[in-house]
């Protein structure tokens, strides 16, 4: 086996793992898990860049223009985004569901013990399935695994905004040659939904400690 495909089989086996600790588990305890996951998936993407001997060229630079670009893409997306929800939950009302649902994963938690995983993964992804698996692999087997990995959660509205997101990301990473736009758009994207512009009306994060607890709806489900 050479190192290029040790890397990206590593690099899979990880990402999947990573998901699965994240996503397959109870919802209590996911935000210090995403943590642990984040770590892990950089690490790895961090390690086969190294052994590779690829580090520098496929993290790229860090300059004021691909600060720039990464959020021009990531606003525009943003937008995008939202006009897309707009459409797909009218056609498809289980989306919107689904979509709801997922913001219930801050449900009994803070903005403030969220938005350190938040970012920590969106970058981890971005070193892993940009750097690594589309870097060396291409970006049909980055896709592929990115969409992939979501299973975990169990609802195809988070696959497909991977697949959608995923497309974008990888052809900034194309574009651009390099992480550090597509980390910028992927972080951006990703807060601005979670803490500033939640998709079909969904509550934003509290600011502080619920107290007592109360958990809202769980849409996709009908459970409580």
């Amino acid at each position: 086996m050479s190192t290029e495909l040790a890397v990206l089989v590593v690099s899979t086996a990880v990402a999947f793992g990573a998901f699965a600790y994240m996503f397959a588990l109870p919802r209590p305890g996911i935000w210090p898990r995403t943590w642990v996951a984040a770590g892990l998936v950089a690490a790895t993407a961090l390690g086969g860049l190294v052994v590779l001997g690829r580090f520098p060229g496929l993290v790229g630079p860090f300059t004021w223009t691909e600060l720039a670009i990464g959020l021009l893409v990531g606003a525009g997306w943003l937008v995008l985004t939202h006009l897309g929800y707009a459409v797909i939950a009218w056609l498809f009302p289980a989306f919107g569901d689904q979509v709801r649902d997922l913001y219930l994963l801050g449900d009994e938690d803070t903005s403030r013990r969220m938005v350190g995983p938040i970012v920590a993964m969106g970058i981890a992804e971005e070193l892993l399935f940009r750097s690594v698996l589309q870097g060396v692999g291409g970006m049909v087997l980055a896709l592929a695994v990115y969409t992939g990995v979501q299973v975990f959660e169990r609802k195809w509205a988070l696959a497909l905004a991977a697949l959608l997101g995923g497309i974008i990301w990888g052809a900034l990473f194309a574009w651009r040659g390099g992480v550090v736009a597509p980390v910028v758009a992927h972080v951006l994207w990703t807060g601005m939904l979670t803490f500033v512009w939640p998709l079909g009306g969904a509550p934003r994060p509290q600011e502080s400690d619920p107290d007592p607890p109360v958990r809202r709806r769980d849409y996709a489900s009908g459970n409580r």
